[in-house]
């Protein structure tokens, strides 16, 4: 489940199914939010998402931290966006430590760190 609006660690859930993990999904970082509903340009993106990532890495010096960009090819992907979005990427892989993973290499991770008590 990648839905549930959390902080930035993931948090298992009791459902009545058995628990389920939320990651931490974003609105403030989602290209629809900014492109489609609040009509940004692109480098407003970059600034956003830069910006977001800069205090998650500094919030993450006791602990892991986790941050979602929420991005759809039609809109992050239109041309005059791409740069924007490459520059993202480009910026965040020059800081030590961080981890680029899918939503199941998070679950793996974290389900070994902190199982169930659910």
């Amino acid at each position: 489940m990648a839905d549930w609006v959390l902080d930035d660690q993931p948090v298992w859930l009791r459902t009545k199914s058995g628990p389920i993990l939320s990651l931490p999904y974003t609105q403030e970082c989602n290209d629809v939010a900014m492109m489609l509903i609040q009509h940004h340009k692109a480098s407003e993106f970059y600034d956003r998402t830069i910006d977001q990532f800069d205090q998650i890495y500094a919030d993450a010096e006791d602990s892991a931290r986790i941050m979602a960009i929420s991005v759809h090819p039609y809109i992050m992907g239109a041309p005059h966006r791409t740069k924007y979005f490459r520059r993202i990427f480009e910026r965040i892989r020059r800081r030590p430590d961080v981890l680029f993973w899918t939503g199941e290499q998070i679950l793996d991770w974290f389900a070994g760190a902190k199982p169930s008590t659910a």
